[in-house]
């Protein structure tokens, strides 16, 4: 048994604040902080006026922004349809539920956080064409500083207090958060051997080890 590893962990679901909870483990329900970007970049354009237009003939026609929105979306409904069948499969669910197994199939086998991925590399952007204004990738770097170091950090650590090496090493092998994983895109070996990841996970790790000896 791994010494690392604490099973009670995994049912304790992380606490998120749906829509705002500060003391929550995740205070805002990540869709709902995609959201509140894409309202203030809304609330941007009308106050200033200026709407920002990044797009180019052909691509700016209403019709060539609304497709692209709707395949984009697309991608994103399958690819969260598919990390919630192998979370179920490993007998977890979505929506910060209880913990049960680790996921690591498909699309997990790609990035460890294909839904986060897709929220961040494939909606905003989507988003962003879907009006014709840069005000939505003016906001990303907000949410992607809010899922990158609050939300994911604290799945992190319920996964590997729940899991222990099993996690560690998948983690090691798994691209955190990439656009490239979507396309199944593994990264490098002298990529995992610098991740920065890999080094805060077997920090946590340590960390773990002297709160359960210590």
């Amino acid at each position: 048994m791994d010494p690392f590893a604490d099973p009670t962990m995994a049912k304790n679901a992380l606490r998120v604040g749906k829509p705002l909870d500060f003391d929550a483990d995740v205070p805002v329900f990540p869709p709902f902080a995609l959201l509140a970007a894409f309202a203030a970049s809304l609330l941007m354009w009308r106050l200033t006026g200026k709407r920002l237009r990044w797009l180019s003939w052909p691509i700016d026609s209403k019709w060539v922004r609304v497709a692209a929105f709707v395949g984009a979306v697309s991608v994103a409904v399958s690819v969260v349809d598919a990390a919630g069948k192998a979370l179920r499969d490993a007998g977890s669910g979505i929506n910060f539920t209880d913990v049960e197994g680790l996921a690591t199939t498909f699309p997990f086998d790609a990035t460890r956080n294909p839904m986060y991925a897709c929220l961040l590399f494939v909606v905003t952007p989507a988003l962003a064409v879907l009006i014709d204004s840069a005000w939505p990738l003016v906001f990303f770097p907000l949410l992607y500083a809010y899922v990158s170091d609050i939300v994911i950090p604290a799945e992190e650590e319920q996964l590997l207090r729940a899991f222990g090496k099993k996690y560690a090493e998948y983690a090691a092998a798994t691209p955190r958060l990439s656009a490239m994983g979507l396309a199944r895109t593994a990264p490098s070996t002298s990529t995992r051997a610098r991740s920065p990841t890999r080094t805060a996970l077997c920090a946590a790790r340590r960390r773990v080890g002297s709160w359960r000896f210590g």
